[in-house]
């Protein structure tokens, strides 16, 4: 009888490959299309959407992302209560059908009310087919190569770029409105059949996380990382009592807040901001491509970095490449500068997801992942939901994007701090 062999990626040689690489697979897939229609891509949107209904007005229509943030706020918890105990594919398969019908009526829309009415509900969808229950979804099936694995699956929003310049290219061809309709349909045809792709857990089919035969060290017991990460807790060995009484967890949920408070308004006034700095449409669109691209790099490496050094570490680092794209965006003033920003920022927000969910995996394990993941993103949510309209307000009153940007990305260096101290977990 032939020997089975292991690669590095924990793929089962010569007979089968581990389900857990088919759930990493659509989760690239799926990350790729719902970040590029419904994250990045909403800033393309942004400029005629408010020339159409909303007066010129940016903070109205920014106003709009920010109720979704306000809505992933309340609902992040309760997502992530659901996938720990329901799974994964239910609430993807709802969502995405959901977040179809939300595409289609903002399509619709002919004043502001009905906007925010329609955006709400898109924002249900977004939520329920949001990245918490995805990367729950992969965490769920690794231990040891959970960086590995959150890289890859993660590699999808580096491609999300061309869906960004796609969609430029198409609402100037067909307007904005056939655009979003057309969005909302490919939902429904590419990503429900990819949410049925996903399981819950890989004991619940008699399979153990990476593939690993049931042995003592994937038994549920503390495992040590070697390069210096810190212990391992899976399983039930933690309560999230136990979680919620430690002053590290709230560390690390601060750090990530005040980092996206800034992300989140950039992200969605990348494309107008370049406009205003000299760039036409097109070039501002290549550029969040350029973006894009970039982090796939940062998303490749930082999940074998976590998974070989201090993830601590790593996840500074990337905060740190943001501040350097940060300084590369607001002094451009052509697409070559706007490349350099692409690039580093890229980077920088390329590796941070990767690593802060593997680091989140490694403190505090994986059986109550999507809990805590659910009230991180969920108080995260709170910088989110004004930083969007203070940007908007400030370009609608001042006419440039630059300060409020500045003054938004300005607690990252904080951030670095929070991260570089936050103590190692001590239960029991």
């Amino acid at each position: 009888m032939a020997v089975e062999t292991r690669s590095s990626f924990g793929i089962l040689n010569p007979r089968r490959v581990f389900y857990g690489w088919w759930i990493v697979l659509s989760g690239f897939l799926l990350m790729l299309f719902s970040t590029g229609v419904g994250f990045y891509g909403f800033s393309a949107f942004v400029n005629p959407i408010a020339d159409s209904i909303a007066g010129g007005s940016r903070a109205i229509v920014a106003t709009a992302v920010s109720i979704q943030r306000a809505e992933s706020g309340i609902l992040g918890p309760i997502m992530g209560f659901l996938v720990d105990r329901i799974g994964p594919r239910k609430i993807l398969v709802a969502g995405f059908i959901i977040g179809g019908i939300g595409f289609i009526l903002v399509s619709l829309t002919q004043n502001v009310v009905q906007f925010y009415a329609a955006y709400m509900l898109l924002a249900l969808g977004l939520g329920a087919g949001s990245f918490l229950i995805i990367s729950t979804a992969v965490t769920n099936w690794f231990s040891r190569m959970r960086g590995r694995a959150l890289g890859f699956m993660f590699l999808g929003p580096g491609f999300a770029g061309f869906l960004v310049y796609g969609i430029v290219v198409l609402i100037e061809m067909f307007g904005w409105r056939y655009t979003l309709a057309g969005i909302g349909v490919a939902m429904w045809v590419i990503c429900i059949p990819l949410a049925l792709i996903t399981r819950r857990a890989p004991e619940a089919y008699g399979q153990r996380p990476d593939g690993d035969p049931p042995t003592e060290e994937s038994s549920g017991t503390p495992v040590q990382l070697t390069g210096g990460g810190v212990p391992i807790v899976e399983a039930s060995l933690i309560g999230i009592g136990n979680v919620l009484r430690s002053p590290g967890y709230y560390q690390y949920v601060l750090a990530l807040g005040m980092q996206q408070m800034g992300f989140s308004a950039l992200v969605i006034f990348q494309i107008p901001a370049l406009q205003t700095f000299g760039l036409s449409p097109g070039e501002a669109g290549l550029a969040v491509l350029i973006w894009t691209i970039g982090g796939l790099p940062g998303r490749l490496a930082s999940g074998f970095l976590a998974d070989k050094f201090d993830k601590r570490f790593v996840l500074a680092a990337a905060f740190i490449m943001q501040l350097i794209g940060l300084f590369f965006f607001l002094t451009t003033t052509n697409l070559n500068g706007a490349i350099l920003y692409g690039i580093t920022h890229g980077i920088g927000w390329g590796m941070t997801t990767p690593s802060r969910l593997a680091l989140q995996g490694e403190l505090w394990g994986r059986a109550i992942f999507g809990r805590l993941m659910g009230i991180q993103t969920g108080t995260s949510a709170f910088g989110s939901i004004l930083s969007p309209i203070f940007v908007g307000w400030w370009f609608d009153t001042h006419d440039e994007y630059k300060t409020p940007i500045l003054l938004l990305f300005l607690p990252l260096f904080l951030c670095i701090v929070l991260i570089l101290t936050l103590r190692r977990p001590q239960f029991g």
